[in-house]
């Protein structure tokens, strides 16, 4: 471990971070960047059919996280396309990412010209980046711009007379990328130093780069993909590189296929690494990159890159795990002599993401509700970027899409949920609704038996396999409940009306599964204290798992009347979503 490096990431995720991105001495990784410019007549089309995610919907000054693939669906390299301002006829494109992979890409986009009439030229000069830290300012400053520099979405481009900014993050908090002439770069330089940014180039640039990248979760195909060609289902990236609706493109079919019939073998989680001694010997226990991971001699996965985490305290890697070692909140014991912790990625989110989430998820069930499907599609996208565990938005993109007659798209959203919440036994009941719609009846019953099994499993609280571990703290909360269970039976026996025991009867017969008796409890709770809203909330959600949404949006209108003159803001608007949700038709 690099304990100057270590220290210097520390700073720059309280300080913000300033840097000299190019192909100078000591750059590597995300410090070694580059830019290609893509143009000409049939510039849209062409990436449009090259690329995974949207071109041809890409307006002047958006921009996208992207991927080109190969004809097996195998990832060549991912970065970021921006939109600029058109030259006539010719629509402009600007490719963003490590130098060597965009030159690759570069190449490989060249074999695939025949009769278009496109350019694809590799941009001069380098990048300053500022991530993190109060950018407004400088930029204000250097590019002058009057421009609300927060409220840009991610990707964005600003053109100015000689300068550009790209609304890019490299580190998980909020980033700028700028091209500017070199006497602006000076300047630029200098306003970030008197702001208090640390300002950093060479190899300590690329070594905090690093680190901030993996606490953010984000993919470097060279160091992340080494020893093996991956899938991109595999990385994770279809969540942000891929559109499931623009039409053909190379390695469409596959990818699709993936996503539609079934979980990948293998996908990219992060490890929290236990470090009973030195962070830096844990780390090198671990096998080198591309290497296999191996628990009582059967490989598991393979393990990836690794560092120190300022955030976390702790060693943390990237790793590929197989289907039963990759659940949240697992713990392993691999061969090496490491003990891991499964994390979802990213291990770093910006502070104010969760607040930005729930922006986005209430906007998206008011857009959805007055009719406007691509818009609540949109919003729900932007949550997941911030969010990608956010089981609430997976579970809404599935039964709009299904809603939408959209079935395939349904059913890999609810995949992709099934990989976030691994016990829920919605997830298969959905997919099963959907497998059927789309006449395969196979593989629909294999689905409604995986939801019978789940729920049979949260009731019972069967022992566990090996791959079950990570159950321990449901099956520990599911004793919980049956404890508590016996406790409120003998307050009831002593008192049938006393509103606590009622309310926390019905709870608790809730989360055992037991959703009939806890509407009988409940409802008797709201009759001898009608004030207390959180029990029109329990009560509608029992409902809803009984498949009565129409008594549901009754109770939830009750229990927001409640809430509304209570001033019980957090149940209301839970209440309210599930009623928007309801009426729209969404919940099958």
């Amino acid at each position: 471990m690099n304990t100057e490096v270590y220290e210097l990431a520390r700073a720059a995720r309280e300080q913000g971070l300033c840097g000299l991105l190019g192909a100078g001495e000591g750059l590597d990784g995300l410090a070694r960047f580059g830019a290609i410019r893509i143009q000409g007549r049939d510039a849209s089309s062409f990436l449009h059919s090259q690329l995974t995610n949207e071109v041809n919907e890409l307006e002047v000054g958006d921009g996208n996280l992207n991927a080109r693939v190969k004809r097996t669906g195998h990832l060549v390299e991912s970065f970021s396309l921006h939109r600029l301002s058109d030259v006539g006829e010719m629509g402009s494109f600007l490719m963003l990412g490590e130098l060597e992979g965009v030159r690759r890409i570069a190449q490989d986009l060249d074999q695939y010209l025949f009769a278009d009439e496109v350019e694809i030229t590799e941009e001069p000069g380098d990048w300053l980046a500022i991530q993190g830290g109060d950018a407004g300012p400088i930029l204000d400053e250097v590019i002058g711009a009057d421009t609300d520099w927060s409220e840009l979405a991610e990707h964005s481009v600003v053109e100015g007379a000689d300068s550009r900014v790209v609304v890019r993050s490299l580190t998980g908090d909020r980033g700028y990328l700028v091209s500017l002439n070199s006497q602006d770069r000076e300047t630029f330089l200098k306003l970030a130093d008197a702001a208090g940014l640390q300002v950093l180039d060479g190899a300590d640039l690329s070594g905090v780069l690093e680190t901030l990248r993996l606490e953010a979760g984000q993919l470097r195909v060279v160091a992340d993909c080494e020893g093996r060609d991956r899938l991109l289902p595999e990385t994770g990236l279809e969540q942000h590189a891929v559109s499931y609706t623009k039409g053909c493109y190379l390695g469409q079919e596959v990818i699709a296929r993936v996503r539609t019939y079934g979980s990948v073998p293998f996908a990219l989680r992060g490890l929290v690494l236990q470090a009973e001694e030195s962070a830096e010997g844990v780390l090198s226990s671990l096998p080198s990159p591309g290497e296999d991971l191996r628990i009582d001699g059967k490989v598991v996965g393979s393990v990836g890159a690794r560092v120190q985490s300022p955030v976390l305290e702790a060693p943390i890697a990237l790793a590929y795990l197989n289907r039963a070692s990759r659940t949240p909140g697992q713990e392993l014991q691999f061969e090496c002599g490491v003990t891991a912790k499964v994390m979802l990625l990213p291990f770093y989110r910006a502070p104010d993401a969760e607040a930005r989430v729930a922006f986005l998820y209430d906007r998206a069930i008011r857009v959805f509700a007055e009719g406007d499907e691509p818009g609540a599609l949109d919003l729900l996208a932007d949550a997941l970027r911030l969010e990608p565990t956010f089981a609430d938005a997976y579970e809404l993109i599935g039964v709009i899409l299904g809603r939408s007659g959209r079935y395939h798209e349904a059913i890999d959203f609810f995949r992709r949920l099934e990989e976030v919440a691994p016990d829920e036994p919605m997830v298969h009941t959905n997919l099963s609704l959907y497998y059927m719609k789309i006449g395969d009846r196979t593989q629909a019953e294999e689905e409604a038996a995986k939801a019978t099994t789940k729920q049979f499993r949260t009731v019972r609280w069967q022992s566990k396999s090996a791959s079950e571990i990570a159950d321990d703290q449901q099956q520990s909360k599911l004793k919980e409940a049956s404890r508590k269970k016996a406790m409120f039976a003998q307050v009831l026996e002593i008192d049938a009306e006393d509103s606590i025991a009622l309310f926390g009867m019905g709870s608790t017969l809730a989360v055992l599964g037991e959703h009939e008796e806890a509407c009988v409890h409940l409802a008797r709770a709201a009759e001898v204290d009608a004030s207390n809203s959180a029990v029109y909330l329990r009560w509608g959600r029992s409902l809803e798992a009984l498949s009565c949404e129409l008594d549901a949006v009754e109770v939830y209108r009750k229990g927001m009347d409640v809430a509304s003159r209570r001033g019980d803001l957090m149940p209301l608007r839970e209440m309210e979503h599930r009623v928007l949700i309801l009426e729209a038709g969404l919940v099958s």
